[in-house]
């Protein structure tokens, strides 16, 4: 969780580097280990250092290698260093930087090196002797990667606030953005920001430029077709099992104490249970530090149950951050003014709580249990696949085992599976997706015409009656990319570096591949992590169906904050009138249906943002 940031005049207008400092500074939060600089002539890297693995104490960024006339700045973290070790021949110890290794790929492979990385990482190399400038950002999009870009000259940084730092760039908003956003269909952008000229590198993609020339490329994607044929379901939890502990252990590298999220789901209990078995195998001492929301004035909600029974099965030191009094709108404006752009969760409140109980444990590294529901999946429209290919006697054997597993009503089931089947077929009418539409627009109706909304294609896909087709959507979904960036800056304040196994590229790779059967089976969902976790998790976690929803009190709490709505309605200051149609935004949040949370948060958000920017 270091920052970059760079500058590239591309009309060979030389850089002064008092510019580069500035930008650079205005990411001092990000690197309380060291700040350095390197500018020469029309081209300027920096860097804001902050230590989270062994190999970093000994780093020095921006790197320049003299020889091969290469200058790298990176934040990153490099999991297959003992293959590169070999393929670049050299060693693989603690005075050899992540960066380093990168830098020696390059050379090697060129333009096609991040095809041989694994890792999360966001870094710049700039090939003197090619006078060219190299991007690219890791195969998830884990860390950030902001960029300005015109004929003149190239501005990047690890937040937009750095690239705001240069004169003449202009902040104008991206109306097509906020549509998206307001509609909550901005999930599948991967580009886009708040500011028309501010751009996001995707994850998996590259960027190259000179003076003349200007490539973004993808260099890789999950491949839909791609299958993996075992012979038994215990080949698939074994090497299940192998991958994740292998993810796992590559994040807990770390030069200070780890720390692990732990609500007693399936996925943050798997990463803590994985992760205790590797900090404590063979005698090891190092102690893990694990983080949990907990409700003392809502125990139908509360998981302490479930979060003790992995806390007793090994040496970690628990903390439990008390989140009923937590109001989302907590020191909201500071939040605000730090940011770039809208906060697109309202859980912002305990996200922030629990990061600044992580600092003053000293905690530098978090591992999280995100991307579980998504990467090993429920499998999504299975059953309609099912009943769409006449498969009629595994669909009712399927609708048996979810009822009894979830204890639902077969017939129940049976219609909303029939339902939502109809409804995929409909909405491809455009009739009916034009009426749907209509009717839930929160949009002003000449904001409406005027903006870029996402096409039906975007909104039906996740209908398909395809299971490995809704899978392979979900994967690819903007929305990853979007909550690591949110998480990444909510915890750049409290120096966290946070990181993800799921997302581990090796591991997404292997569940999507896997059959549909070995994702949702007798009626349990994200089956093949369950059985691989055997004798790990404790049997009441491991086959447990249900799951408790916190953020039920955040939404609440939310709701009942009349005082700032009624500011929003009001919109005194017309900020939001022109894009919201407030009519409906106050029929909206008189009904105080926690199914609107999401809409009137982004609202109040978008509302708040732009009063602060209107003012500066």
């Amino acid at each position: 969780m270091s920052a970059i940031t760079g500058i590239f005049y591309r009309n060979n207008q030389e850089i002064n580097p008092k510019l580069i400092q500035k930008i650079n500074d205005r990411l001092s939060h990000r690197g309380p280990d060291g700040s350095a600089v390197w500018c020469e002539g029309s081209v300027a890297l920096g860097h804001q250092m902050l230590h989270t693995t062994p190999e970093s104490l000994h780093e020095k960024l921006p790197f320049y290698d003299e020889k091969p006339g290469l200058v790298i700045t990176a934040d990153a973290r490099i999991d297959n260093r003992r293959e590169l070790a070999k393929e670049l021949d050299i060693e693989d110890n603690e005075y050899v930087s992540d960066s380093y290794f990168i830098l020696k790929s390059y050379e090697k492979w060129g333009e096609i090196c991040p095809e041989y990385l694994l890792g999360d990482f966001a870094f710049a190399i700039w090939d003197e002797n090619k006078e060219r400038l190299f991007c690219a950002r890791d195969h998830m999009g884990v860390k950030p990667f902001y960029y300005y870009l015109d004929d003149e000259m190239f501005v990047f940084g690890t937040e937009i606030k750095a690239i705001l730092t240069i004169p003449n760039i202009t902040c104008e908003l991206d109306k097509n953005k906020l549509a998206n956003y307001l509609m909550i269909v901005d999930f599948f952008n991967k580009e886009n920001t708040f500011y028309e000229n501010i751009k996001r590198l995707p994850n998996a993609f590259s960027i190259i430029l000179d003076e003349n020339f200007i490539e973004k490329r993808s260099y890789w994607r999950l491949n839909p077709k791609s299958e993996i044929i075992m012979d038994s379901k215990e080949d698939y939890a074994q090497k299940f099992r192998e991958i994740f502990t292998e993810a796992v252990k590559c994040r807990l590298r770390s030069y200070s104490i780890p720390g692990v999220m732990l609500s007693g789901g399936l996925d943050s209990s798997s990463v803590a249970s994985i992760a205790q078995k590797i900090c404590y195998e063979g005698g090891g001492t190092k102690k893990i530090h694990s983080f949990s929301y907990v409700f003392d004035d809502h125990p139908d909600i509360d998981e302490r149950i479930y979060i003790n029974k992995v806390l007793e099965r090994g040496k970690v030191k628990s903390h439990f951050i008390k989140c009923d009094d937590i109001d989302p709108l907590e020191r909201i404006n500071e939040k605000i003014k730090f940011g770039d752009q809208p906060i697109n969760t309202y859980q912002t409140g305990v996200i922030h709580r629990s990061r600044q109980k992580m600092y003053e444990q000293g905690v530098c590294v978090l591992l999280t249990g995100e991307g579980g529901d998504q990467i090993l999946s429920h499998g999504n429209n299975y059953l309609d696949e099912l009943l769409v290919t006449f498969k009629w006697k595994k669909f009712m054997q399927n609708i048996n085992y979810i009822a009894d597993v979830q204890e639902l009503s077969r017939f129940k089931l049976f219609l909303n599976i029939v339902y939502r089947t109809l409804t995929y077929y409909l909405f491809q009418i455009s009739f009916f997706y034009s009426f749907f539409k209509k009717n839930h627009n929160i949009l002003n109706k000449k904001f409406l015409k005027t903006a870029h909304m996402r096409n039906l294609d975007d909104v039906v896909k996740f209908r398909v009656p395809h299971a490995k087709k809704v899978h392979y959507y979900h994967i690819e979904l903007g929305q990853h990319q979007l909550s690591f960036e949110i998480l990444d800056q909510e915890s750049s304040a409290y120096h966290i570096d946070t990181r993800h196994p799921f997302y581990d590229k090796r591991l997404v790779e292997f569940c999507f591949a896997i059959p549909t059967e070995m994702k949702v089976r007798f009626g349990w969902s994200r089956y093949v992590c369950r059985l691989a976790m055997d004798e790990i998790l404790p049997e009441e976690i491991q086959w447990r169906s249900t799951k408790s929803i916190v953020g039920n009190v955040s939404a609440n709490k939310f709701l009942s904050n009349q005082e700032m709505f009624e500011k929003v309605i009001n919109d005194r200051e017309k900020v939001i009138k022109k894009y919201v149609n407030i009519e409906k935004l106050h029929e909206i949040y008189t009904k105080k249906s926690s199914k609107n949370v999401n809409l009137l948060w982004r609202v109040l958000l978008f509302y708040l943002w732009q009063l602060k920017k209107n003012k500066l």
